[in-house]
């Protein structure tokens, strides 16, 4: 399911260019991958914390190419992780 379109992200990142389309699909697929993976269901319709946290992760990652940095993002995985703890699937 596609819970941020490419249009959404686009907007969010502030781009109206299509050179970097493909790179932020890439990204988009990487996050809500990443918000699957961790147990937050992507059903519609996509909560508005969900979708933020899943922009969050597309705008860090875009902004941030290397593959490590001096100091470790706390920030952004702060900020994502408050959004998306209420909606994580709770495991018996």
């Amino acid at each position: 399911m596609e819970a941020v379109t490419l249009a959404e992200a686009k907007a969010h990142l502030r781009i109206g260019f299509t050179s970097d389309d493909a790179y932020v699909t890439s990204l988009l697929e990487a996050a809500e991958g990443y918000v699957s993976e961790i147990g937050v269901a992507l059903a519609a319709p996509v909560p508005a914390p969900v979708k933020h946290a899943i922009l969050l992760l597309v705008s860090h990652w875009y902004s941030a190419r290397e593959a490590a940095a001096t100091e470790p993002p706390r920030a952004i995985a702060f900020g994502v992780d408050a959004l998306l703890q209420p909606f994580r699937e709770q495991s018996l």
